[in-house]
């Protein structure tokens, strides 16, 4: 293959008219290494743009489709963090040791080597922008994983626990490099806003740079700004679908500014871009994976509905793994110069594949055996064929993985699939039968039973050495104090983990999570490492620091392994602080408050810092 130089940037999520960059081959190069802009959607389905949605105004998605490669039949995990962790690793979830969201199992660990870090070691400067969702302390932060500027919201969504306390997507607080700034406006506003500032810094600058923009929308809670709705709700649209559509209107109005603003620059003429999503549609989640179904057949005839679905006719949502869950978009456009024919490739990819490509696409040297995934650049540029092979794509949302889980296994047109925990196993052919209605196993057991095969095999290796907990470093030099929450307890049952704080706007539907249900929730411990011997101070707060409420109970406890240290609680106090020797190495920490009745209320979060 040639040697290829130009920029690349990555859309999940995208709008603006402009024109694309030429890509330099070896003979022509300039020896300046391309740009990469990568945005990825949040909860954004394969039936949640314009070009497979008469309902949904995303123009210039619909345009760039009409423009790009389109990889048809690319997949992700279900879920938010484990696609973040196979897209930033090349490898699957949970080799890289990520396979739920919350409960300390979604935090990346700082032996992979990501994406941003390969790419700063070849010189680039990097950022992470919105969602970052792989961890919220050292050493998981983007920071710590390779970016060098960073804004983010905490948690997965916006007004989780790890989030700033009391965001709701409107004049919030984020985190400036590790730092809590004040922001006007709406949050995908703000997240484009920073992306631009950091491409104008190098309008005049030949250094490359790698800019992530990982939107929260459209995850819940739906919330956008009220011209954004009101033109869903004019046509007649439930709240619900009216916002989520909303939410993903606006991010292609932001991406629009986005590539103005590359364009004024003069960097958008050696600009490759890709479109892409996290998982399946939330939205289609909700409805069993048709939204159709939420809509009346007198709306849908007023508004002359032709298609028979809005989820792209596949089964299941977000949390599936039915192929609504995780067969998403992939559109990549490349320059003209380049001469690459705009066309539809239907073989199997997925996401662990776009870290091997981007680097063999700007000319960096990696191993193969670094990847689950495989580099798809000749097929993209030389249109060369993707080899047969098969994926594995699994839903573990538990504290300790298990082959007992929901999983897919896809060979071809095939699926082999288990969609929950009973040991009920389905085949299905998705090129006769793409809504998965029509189980195939009894008419094709030689199928079924190879690819059953080809899963145990798959997590046998996978597992062989066991599956490794990440744990939080605390008294570092890196981070110090460290705010840790509810949402990385080492809870039994995700429902234990306080992962959605649910605060007021406007008394929408979701402004109702685990604040006010606070004894409904049992605690658990946290899992941290000391990063040296010393004297350190815990700060338990039942709600967050800049709530300044009072605890209103009696005792307020702290266990760090065995030891065990209670202080009562005076009238008024919104903390409550200790202080204690901790020993360098692994330990688990558990804090809550009680009457001394037995009634504990756990402290949701909790500061730590090493004193000198």
């Amino acid at each position: 293959m040639k040697k290829i130089v130009f920029s690349v940037i990555i859309l999940i999520g995208f709008s603006g008219n402009f024109s694309f960059a030429k890509i330099v081959k070896d003979d022509e190069t300039t020896g300046s290494q391309p740009n990469i802009i990568l945005v990825i959607t949040d909860d954004q389905g394969s039936g949640d743009i314009g070009i497979n949605n008469q309902l949904i105004k995303t123009p210039v998605l619909d345009e760039l489709a009409k423009q790009s490669v389109q990889l048809t039949n690319f997949h992700v995990d279900p879920t938010c963090s484990p696609t973040r962790a196979a897209l930033m690793t090349g490898k699957y979830s949970i080799n890289a040791g990520v396979w739920h969201t919350v409960m300390g199992r979604h935090m990346l660990a700082s032996k992979h080597h990501t994406l941003a870090e390969a790419l700063k070691d070849a010189g680039y400067k990097t950022a992470m922008i919105g969602k970052w969702h792989l961890g919220d302390n050292y050493p998981f932060r983007p920071q710590d994983q390779g970016f060098d500027h960073v804004l983010m919201h905490g948690g997965g969504g916006v007004g989780q626990s790890p989030d700033y306390w009391g965001n709701t997507q409107f004049d919030d607080s984020y985190y400036l490099n590790g730092s809590a700034k004040a922001y006007e406006g709406y949050a995908t506003d703000i997240w484009f806003d920073e992306a631009i500032s950091f491409v104008e810094r190098f309008e005049s600058k030949s250094d490359p740079f790698f800019l992530y923009i990982s939107t929260n929308a459209p995850h819940v809670p739906y919330r956008a700004p009220k011209s954004y709705v009101d033109q869903y709700l004019e046509v007649g649209l439930p709240q619900d679908m009216a916002t989520f559509y909303a939410m993903i209107t606006n991010i292609d109005s932001n991406i629009g500014r986005l590539i103005a603003q590359t364009e004024a620059a003069g960097i958008l003429d050696n600009t490759i871009f890709i479109f892409m999503t996290d998982n399946g549609s939330s939205l289609a989640m909700q409805s069993d994976g048709e939204p159709m179904s939420i809509l009346s057949d007198e709306l849908l005839a007023r508004l002359d509905i032709t298609s028979n679905s809005l989820n792209l006719g596949m089964r299941g949502g977000k949390n599936s793994v039915y192929e609504g869950g995780h067969r998403v978009p992939f559109f990549i456009k490349f320059p003209e110069k380049d001469r690459v024919t705009p066309r539809t490739i239907d073989s199997l990819t997925a996401h662990i594949d776009v870290m091997p490509t981007l680097l063999e696409l700007v000319n960096l040297e990696y191993s193969s055996k670094d990847f689950d995934g495989i580099s798809l650049a000749e097929t993209l540029l030389l249109n060369e064929g993707v080899p047969d092979r098969t994926l594995v794509i699994t839903n573990q949302r538990v504290l300790n993985p298990t082959s007992k889980m929901p999983f897919a296994v896809m060979q071809n047109n095939w699926r082999y699939v288990k969609s929950s925990q009973k040991e009920d196993f389905e085949l299905f052919n998705v090129s006769s039968d793409p809504g998965q209605t029509l189980n195939v196993i009894d008419e094709y057991p030689e199928i079924a039973d190879n690819l059953a095969e080809i899963y145990k095999r798959w997590w046998e290796s996978i597992s062989d050495t066991g599956f490794e907990t990440t744990r939080i470093i605390l008294g570092s030099d890196h981070e110090n104090p460290s705010r840790i929450t509810g949402h990385d307890w080492h809870a039994e049952i995700t429902s234990n983990s306080p992962w959605w704080p649910g605060f007021d706007h406007y008394k929408d539907r979701w402004s109702s999570g685990w604040i006010g249900k606070e004894e409904a929730y049992a605690g658990a411990p946290w899992q941290v490492f000391f990063s040296d011997d010393g004297r350190y101070t815990f700060d338990l707060y039942l709600h967050d620091k800049p709530a300044k409420k009072p605890v209103r109970k009696e005792f307020a406890h702290l266990k760090l392994n065995e030891r065990v240290l209670t202080k009562r609680i005076s009238d008024g106090d919104t903390h409550v602080s200790f202080e204690m020797d901790a020993t360098q190495g692994k330990s688990q920490i558990m804090a809550w408050f009680d009457d001394g009745d037995g009634q504990a209320i756990p402290a949701f979060f909790l500061y730590v810092e090493k004193l000198d």
